[in-house]
C-alpha cells in the first residue's frame, strides 16, 4: 500500500508532522542565519567601556540579519557562556587575557590560560575573575567555519601586560599561536586578536563581505603594514600573523587562520537556536551543609604558606569528593613600607655642561612640560581580582586546602568560594555560606597585641591593664651577645658567656588636644615570646593624665634586634582612653551642737 501513496503526499505527511511536533519546517533551513555570541568578562572598572564596544559590534551584527547572544559581566559565568556559543558562527571576547609565555608560570597551564576570565558567580562584581583555559574551550562546539575576535585582551594579539616587558618577536608569537589553540580545535577556523581596536569593524565585515579572512584582517583601520608571517606550531595547516606597530615591537595586532572566507563563515551558520536563557548554575543552598568559620594552621605571615580549613557544620556529606577551593584576598589596608634614604642629587644636570675646558655655569632651568599619560584599556591583573579554584581535601571535619598569603604585609578580607570538580562556581546562595574573615599578615618582624580597644579612667588614677603580646612574624626578637673567649686569673676557664637582651612592651600615652600626658612605661616580656609563634601576657600600670578629655595609647614592641617594631611595617595596638575628672574630696562632717539641759533641782 506504502508503493501506492504519492511523493506529494508523503511530504505533505511530513510537513503536518513537523508542524504538529513544533520543529522548524523546510522553509527554516533556508533562513539560517550567523549566531553571533558576544561575551564581556570582569575587568574592573574598564568593563563598562569592554560593554560599550560589545554593544556596538552587538548593534552591527543585528544590521546584518544576525542572531546575537550577549552574555556580559556581572553575569558572564561559565555555564552561561558555554550554551552562549554553542553553534555560533562569529564569537567575540572582552576582558582579561592569560596567556604563555607568562611570568607567573614556567610552563603551558591549559587549565587557566588561552581562554575566557569569567565571573565566578553571577551577579556579584565586575572585579573578581576565573580563568577557563584552553582545557576548557577546546570541549565547546562552535559552527562551522566559526571565527574568533578578541578584544583587549592581554597576551591574545602577543602582547604582555602594561607595565611588563612585551619580549620577543618569537615569544609574540608563541602567545598569539597558543591563545589561539583551544578555540581552533573547539571548531574555529580563524582568531583575530586586537589589542586596541573595538570588535565592530570585524562583525561587520564577516557578515558583509566576500574576502578571506586574512584581506579582513589587512584591511583593519589598526594595520601597521609590518605584517609577517610564520606556520603554527601548535595547529597544523594554520598561520600565525601578527603586525606590530613598529618592526619588531609593539605587538598589538594577530591573526591565527586558514584561509576561511566570510562567505564560509556565512554558510557554516546552523540556524536559529531556540530560546536562549541562563544556564542554571549548581547549587548547595538546600543541601543542608553549612560552614563555621574559616581557621589557619599557621601565622598569617606574609609569603608563606599555610593549611586553611573550612570547618563543616551540618550535612557534610552534601559536599562532593573532589570539590575545589578558590580564596580570594582583597586588599583592605596595605601597610606601609620602611621609608628608604633618599638618594643625592645628581651634581650635574640639564644645563650644565661637561666638556673639557666649557663653562660650568648652568643655564637657565627649563621646567619640562609633561606628557599627557597614555590611555591603555588592556589592563594587567590586580591583588585578589583572580579566582583560581584547588582540589581540596574532604574530612569529617571540614575541607582543607594549602593557601599562599599574600606576599604584602597589610589588612586584608579572605573570601573563600566553592566550585564543583570541574571548577564552576556554585551559585550565589550556596556562597553565602561561607563566612569571610579579616586577616591581618604581618611581614618577617610583626607583632599582635590582645589588649582592651577601649578605657574609660579617671584623672590620675592607677589602673592594671592586662595585654596578649604575639610574635606574629617569621623572626625572634630577642638580642644574643655572646662574650669573647676570656681567661681570668683565679677563676675556672669560660669559653663564651652568652647574654640574651628581652624585648619590651612599650605605652605611649597621645593627646590630640596637646594635654600634658605622663611619660612612656615599658615592662620587659617574656623570653618566650621572642620566637616566631610565640606569646606572653603582660601587666602594664597606667598611671592617667592630670587633665580630663579623650587620649590614645599606643602599644608597640621594642625589640634590641629591631628598634620599635612600628617602624619596620609592624602596626601598634590602640586603645582609646576616657578620662574623667577626679572626683573631689569629701567635705569633714561638721561637729553635731551640744544641748544642754536644766538640770532638776533636788
Amino acid at each position: 500500500m506504502l508503493n501506492r501513496i504519492s511523493r506529494a503526499t508523503i511530504a505533505t505527511l511530513l510537513v503536518l508532522l513537523v508542524a504538529a511536533m513544533g520543529l522548524p519546517g523546510p522553509a527554516a533551513a533556508s533562513s539560517r542565519v550567523p549566531l553571533v555570541a558576544i561575551i564581556v568578562g570582569p575587568a574592573g572598572e574598564v568593563t563598562t567601556r569592554y560593554r560599550a564596544l560589545a554593544d556596538e559590534a552587538a548593534a552591527a551584527a543585528r544590521a546584518e540579519g544576525a542572531q546575537v547572544v550577549t552574555v556580559y559581566s556581572p553575569d558572564a559565568t561559565w555555564p552561561a557562556v558555554r550554551r552562549a556559543v554553542e553553534g555560533a558562527s562569529i564569537i567575540v571576547y572582552l576582558g582579561h587575557g592569560n596567556g604563555w609565555p607568562s611570568p607567573y608560570r614556567d610552563a603551558l597551564y591549559p587549565r587557566t590560560q588561552n581562554g575566557f576570565g569569567l565571573n565566578p558567580v553571577a551577579g556579584v562584581d565586575d572585579s573578581a575573575h576565573q580563568y577557563f583555559g584552553e582545557a576548557s574551550i577546546e570541549k565547546l562546539r562552535f559552527a562551522s567555519n566559526a571565527v574568533v575576535i578578541f578584544s583587549h585582551l592581554c597576551y591574545a594579539a602577543g602582547n604582555s601586560e602594561p607595565g611588563l616587558p612585551e619580549g620577543t618577536p618569537e615569544v609574540a608569537v608563541q602567545r598569539a599561536d597558543n591563545y589561539a589553540a583551544g578555540f581552533l580545535r573547539a571548531g574555529a577556523r580563524a582568531v583575530v586578536a586586537e589589542s586596541h581596536l573595538g570588535p565592530a569593524y570585524y562583525v561587520s565585515a564577516v557578515l558583509r563581505g566576500r574576502g578571506s579572512i586574512e584581506s579582513i584582517w589587512a584591511a583593519a583601520p589598526s594595520a601597521n603594514g609590518h605584517t609577517f608571517s610564520v606556520a603554527s606550531a601548535r595547529t597544523a595547516g594554520y598561520a600565525v600573523r601578527l603586525d606590530p606597530h613598529r618592526a619588531a615591537s609593539g605587538f598589538e595586532r594577530a591573526l591565527v587562520s586558514r584561509g576561511v572566507t566570510a562567505d564560509q563563515v556565512r554558510a557554516g551558520a546552523v540556524g536559529i537556536p531556540g530560546a536562549w536563557g541562563q544556564a542554571p548554575a549548581p547549587s548547595l543552598a538546600s543541601a543542608g551543609v553549612k560552614f563555621s568559620e574559616p581557621a589557619f594552621a599557621s601565622l598569617p605571615i606574609a609569603g608563606t604558606t599555610s593549611r586553611l580549613t573550612l570547618p563543616f557544620v551540618g550535612k557534610a556529606a552534601a559536599v562532593l569528593t573532589g570539590t575545589e577551593v578558590s580564596v580570594r584576598w582583597d586588599t583592605i589596608l596595605l601597610d606601609p613600607a620602611p621609608a628608604r634614604p633618599s638618594q643625592p642629587t645628581p651634581s650635574v644636570g640639564p644645563g650644565v655642561s661637561t666638556a673639557p675646558g666649557a663653562s660650568t655655569a648652568p643655564s637657565p632651568a627649563i621646567t619640562p612640560v609633561p606628557a599627557a599619560p597614555e590611555v591603555d584599556l588592556v589592563v594587567p591583573e590586580q591583588i585578589g581580582s583572580v579566582v583560581e579554584p584547588a582540589r581540596a581535601g574532604r574530612t569529617a571535619s571540614g575541607l582543607r586546602l594549602d593557601v599562599r598569603y599574600p606576599v604584602a604585609p597589610g589588612l586584608y578580607r579572605l573570601s573563600a568560594m566553592l566550585h564543583t570538580p570541574e571548577g564552576v562556581a556554585y551559585d550565589a546562595a550556596t556562597q553565602a555560606l561561607l563566612t569571610p574573615v579579616i586577616v591581618r599578615v604581618g611581614g618577617p618582624i610583626a607583632a599582635a597585641y590582645g589588649a582592651p580597644a577601649t578605657l574609660t579612667l579617671q584623672a590620675d588614677s592607677l589602673t592594671g591593664v592586662p595585654v596578649r603580646v604575639v610574635n606574629a612574624g617569621s623572626r625572634r626578637w630577642d638580642l644574643v651577645e655572646t662574650a669573647p673567649v676570656s681567661l681570668v686569673a683565679g677563676e675556672a676557664f669560660v669559653p663564651s658567656r652568652t647574654t640574651v637582651v628581652p624585648a619590651r612592651l612599650v605605652a605611649t600615652w597621645v593627646s590630640a588636644d596637646g594635654l600634658p600626658v605622663p611619660d612612656p612605661i615599658s615592662v620587659v616580656l617574656d623570653p618566650s615570646v621572642a620566637a616566631p609563634g610565640g606569646a606572653s601576657e603582660a601587666l602594664l600600670t597606667l598611671v592617667a593624665p592630670a587633665g580630663a578629655g579623650e587620649y590614645l595609647v599606643l602599644l608597640d614592641v621594642v625589640s634590641p634586634a629591631n628598634g620599635p617594631l612600628s617602624a619596620v611595617g609592624s602596626a601598634p595596638a590602640i586603645i582609646r582612653v576616657s578620662v574623667g575628672e577626679a572626683p573631689s574630696p569629701a567635705p569633714s562632717p561638721s561637729p553635731s551642737p551640744v544641748t544642754i539641759l536644766p538640770q532638776p533641782h533636788r
